[in-house]
């Protein structure tokens, strides 16, 4: 009875802490049995001190001992009862088994996740719209053609006109865009129903509409309505001519341009045509000294005509890159 209470109280210690106390449990139940087995099922005469059998006489009572052992080995499957009950109890946070499934026990098993969609998303209701989907291919297909710096366009239908934009959908999973009206690109107004070729000049994040209260980030004012991308059809037309005029050019030419707008970068000149392609001219190739921004905008004003250098002319994005070196 001693060595069983000295495991039992092994096997609670060894529960306090976190560690493999699997083994001291079994040791205390298989303790706790063979004593149980000694008091039930020993020899006859003896007892649970382990003495030598007495042989019984006929009319004789059993010593009062054997009482004792009964009493012990009741006291045995009890504490064994108890120990089990805590180890099924724990077995479910700390069992290795167990433990597999923490993290996934409370997802709920959805079938129409797996079910292929093959419906045109832009016939779908607005409420029926997988947004998340939508949100992930633009964002992830913006981020690896910067990558390889290539330009991503989307075909995008309209759907409503009004005063400062038009309201555009994405064809190819139904996302709710915006084109304000000086992103059109065209000279007469786009009509409901035009399917244009846009760039995505913004995507905005997820936080930006399910911002919390508690957010390091919290938003200054409410929006009136959700944000959305930003849509370009006039950065596809700028493209296109650019590249109709890349294929006219080889490198070396010497040809004149105008100052067309100044940029971190440098500045972006209008090349000679009717539909005024853009090259770019860095600020490292302005001159062969170093250039500061405010002698270039004191320099070089809007509208300054120059000679360049034709660096480089991409006949597959319409890149043309200058220098006046």
């Amino acid at each position: 009875a001693r060595l069983s209470r000295l495991c039992f109280a092994a096997v609670t210690d060894r529960m306090m802490t976190r560690g493999s106390w699997l083994p001291w449990l079994l040791a205390l139940v298989q303790a706790r049995g063979a004593f149980a087995f000694v008091g039930f099922v020993g020899l006859p005469g003896e007892t649970a001190t382990g003495t030598l059998p007495q042989v019984e006489r006929p009319g004789r009572l059993r010593p009062a001992s054997q009482g004792h052992s009964a009493t012990a080995a009741a006291a045995a499957l009890a504490s064994s009862a108890v120990a089990v009950a805590l180890l099924r109890r724990n077995s479910r946070d700390s069992s290795a088994v167990t433990g597999h499934y923490q993290a996934v026990r409370n997802r709920v098993e959805r079938k129409w996740w797996y079910i292929e969609e093959d419906r045109d998303p832009t016939t779908l209701p607005v409420w029926q719209r997988d947004y998340r989907y939508g949100f992930q291919v633009l964002r992830r297909s913006m981020i690896e053609a910067r990558k390889k710096g290539k330009k991503v366009f989307w075909d995008v239908r309209v759907i409503e006109v009004e005063e400062k934009g038009s309201k555009v959908e994405m064809l190819n999973s139904g996302l709710i865009g915006w084109m304000p009206t000086s992103f059109e690109g065209t000279e007469e107004r786009v009509k409901v129903g035009d399917v244009l070729k846009a760039e995505c000049t913004a995507c905005p994040m997820q936080r930006l509409n399910g911002e919390l209260k508690w957010s390091p980030w919290p938003n200054l004012y409410k929006r009136r309505e959700k944000a959305v991308p930003v849509f370009s059809h006039f950065l596809w037309l700028e493209q296109q001519r650019s590249i109709k005029k890349a294929k006219d050019l080889k490198a070396g030419s010497i040809v004149k341009a105008v100052v067309h707008a100044h940029c971190p970068k440098g500045l972006v000149m209008a090349l000679e045509g009717d539909e005024k392609p853009k090259g770019m001219l860095d600020m490292n190739d302005i001159s062969r000294k170093k250039s500061s921004h405010k002698w270039v905008d004191k320099m070089f004003p809007v509208g300054t005509e120059m000679k360049c250098f034709v660096v480089h002319a991409d006949k597959r994005n319409g890149r043309i890159t200058l220098s006046t070196k």
